[in-house]
């Protein structure tokens, strides 16, 4: 074999194996850093995404109490004194449906709704949470129809006393 043709043929099958970068980023933790920020911005923003978003909803001003008693159920109705332009008027949320309480059909339609929830889930108690507006007359009546469907407890759900 001549000279010329070892030389050549060292280049160029010596030279891919020896060569050794000083700076090897692809093999390091440097090449992870760019992954672990997107990481990390995307659990960022999956958690402030829930902050972000607003959910319908009605606030209801509880009344405080110290007392803390009470039965877990599902069934659950939501009283609120809405002020229009014909003055005050209270609404009962059950079931994810609004019932006047001024129109008597409606208030039918509650009775017959807390029936047929009662009859499909056998629960024997309904929270009631009530606004401090709402009138002691109209929970009254709602605890007096709730009995009279068969429901067995009636409780009112209140704000926790944090003082």
């Amino acid at each position: 074999m001549s000279e010329d043709h070892k030389i050549t043929a060292w280049t160029a099958s010596e030279l891919r194996t020896r060569f050794v970068p000083k700076s090897r980023i692809r093999n390091g933790l440097v090449s992870m850093s760019p992954w672990l920020d997107l990481v990390l911005l995307l659990i960022f923003f999956l958690f402030a995404e829930s902050r972000i978003v607003l959910r319908p909803g009605v606030v209801v001003d509880l009344p405080a109490a110290s007392f803390s008693e009470g039965v877990a159920s599902g069934m659950i109705a939501t009283v609120v004194s809405l002020k229009g332009l014909d003055g005050r008027s209270e609404v009962v949320f059950f079931d994810d449906e609004p019932y006047g309480v001024s129109d008597a059909d409606r208030m039918s339609a509650l009775k017959v709704a807390l029936a047929d929830y009662r009859k499909v889930h056998s629960d024997s108690a309904l929270t009631l949470y009530a606004d401090r507006r709402v009138e002691h007359g109209t929970v009254s009546a709602l605890v007096q129809m709730a009995r009279s469907v068969g429901v067995d407890r009636v409780n009112l759900g209140t704000q926790a006393d944090t003082q």
